[in-house]
């Protein structure tokens, strides 16, 4: 009897307990899976660039955190505005790791979610890109900018903002404007000006002048309308941040367009000149003239800083005279062959400014125009008769200033070896030793052979 109820009581006892660890166990599952479900990802599944497959969402959480605080000790962000580049503070950027690890989907590829405050873009933005004012709406489309690049987990990325500032046209400015005066407004620079006038310089590309004529029905253009307008084309782009490409100057010093500017064009060499728009955004070229003055201007969002091209004091180089002797020139008369130019040479600077402060200052090239020497061409033999009355010529071939009528040497100079050609001792008749015979020449300039030889 003892042992029957001995076993009823143990049964029971064991039945209930059996019931309630069924029941504690169901109500564990039910916590973790209904009321409070843990997390796990499944393969191929990444958190920006860290691999969280198949963790439990508190090891991804460990993951994920150790990888962005890595991330912080190496990051570099800079915000780009125009031709600004400033690095952005991280300590206003905080990552969360809630709103990261709820929305990232198994198996695929997911987004860091960074936190960036509109009150500390505002400010950055106000900071480093003074005197350019923001408005709400800019600061907000920038925040938005931020965290979609923060997004990624690059260490190392450029936040451009400069569309996201500027997404209408009312935003556009004229950003240069240069003026060239006693222009001739020819024909052809008016068949330039027309096709021109309103071209758009596309972001991130490379403008030709000779590309660009032949792409559009330019009508009849000389070099010279093809060089004027390059020069004024070339004196705007050293107003911005562009990049020149290629751009060569003229044999002779410009007449037409101020010294530093020259930029010569020649369709049968193939000069030509090519400038680089390195920008996120848009410029407009605008060109018009008005009588003699010719003036061109850039059109688009505004640079942060400003460029100014300033021109060395030219160094002048005079030009020489050289002497060349012809029998076709007639007696006491000289021959001008070519005019003599002097040359020149100038230096160009580019400063770039923040305000009024000077950031850099850069040397764009060094102009030189070599002078153009002066060449007289006299006669070969002068009749000392006339000059000194004397009635004979001794046929010497000897110049009326005392030189010897030979042909000119190398450089065009005298033979007497003076600068200009002209000689202070050589073919004199007062010369102290008078035995020795002087050298005869032709009228060729050919030695005549001694009559002692």
């Amino acid at each position: 009897m003892n042992n029957k109820l001995f076993g009823t009581t143990f049964a029971a006892l064991l039945g209930t307990s059996v019931l309630f660890f069924g029941l504690s166990q169901a109500g564990t599952y039910v916590i973790d899976e209904v009321v409070f479900p843990t997390k796990g990802f499944g393969d191929q599944t990444y958190i920006g660039p860290y691999d969280v497959s198949n963790l439990a969402e508190q090891d991804a959480a460990v993951t994920v955190q150790t990888g962005v605080q890595g991330w912080y000790d190496q990051a570099l962000v800079q915000i780009r505005l125009q031709d600004a580049i400033i690095p952005f503070p991280l300590e206003a950027i905080e990552f969360n790791t809630d709103a990261t690890l709820t929305t990232a989907q198994n198996g695929s590829k997911n987004e860091l979610q960074f936190d960036v405050s509109d009150e500390s873009v505002g400010t950055f933005l106000h900071q480093q890109f003074s005197p350019m004012s923001f408005n709400d709406e800019q600061i907000t489309s920038v925040t938005e900018l931020i965290r979609e690049h923060l997004a990624t987990g690059r260490k190392e990325q450029t936040v451009d903002i400069s569309n996201a500032l500027y997404a209408s046209s009312s935003a556009l400015e004229m950003i240069t404007n240069v003026s060239f005066n006693n222009i001739e407004t020819t024909a052809g620079i008016q068949n330039l000006m027309f096709a021109l006038d309103g071209y758009v310089i596309n972001p991130l590309t490379t403008f030709s002048l000779l590309e660009f004529i032949e792409s559009v029905d330019i009508g009849l253009v000389t070099e010279q309308d093809l060089t004027t307008l390059a020069s004024i084309l070339y004196a705007s782009v050293l107003q911005t941040n562009f990049g020149v490409d290629e751009r060569s100057i003229g044999p002779t010093v410009p007449t037409s367009v101020p010294l530093g500017f020259d930029a010569s064009i020649n369709r049968k060499l193939g000069v030509d000149f090519v400038f680089t728009n390195p920008n996120t955004t848009s410029f407009t070229i605008n060109i018009n003239g008005v009588g003699s003055n010719l003036t061109a201007s850039l059109s688009g969002l505004p640079f942060v800083y400003s460029y100014e091209t300033t021109i060395s004091k030219p160094e002048n180089f005079s030009f020489k005279t050289i002497k060349q002797y012809s029998s076709f020139v007639e007696q006491k008369t000289i021959r001008i062959k070519t005019e003599g130019e002097d040359g020149v040479q100038v230096v160009v600077l580019k400063n770039i400014l923040s305000g009024e402060s000077i950031l850099e200052t850069r040397e764009v090239s060094e102009d030189f125009y070599p002078p153009v020497h002066k060449v007289e061409v006299h006669p070969l033999t002068v009749t000392e008769a006339a000059e000194r009355g004397t009635g004979s010529t001794d046929g010497t071939g000897t110049s009326t200033d005392g030189t010897t009528g030979q042909p000119s040497t190398e450089d065009g100079e005298g033979t007497d070896g003076s600068e200009d050609g002209t000689g202070s001792e050589s073919g004199s008749n007062d010369d102290e030793d008078n035995t020795e015979e002087e050298p005869q020449y032709d009228k060729g300039g050919n030695l005549i052979p001694s009559s002692k030889e």
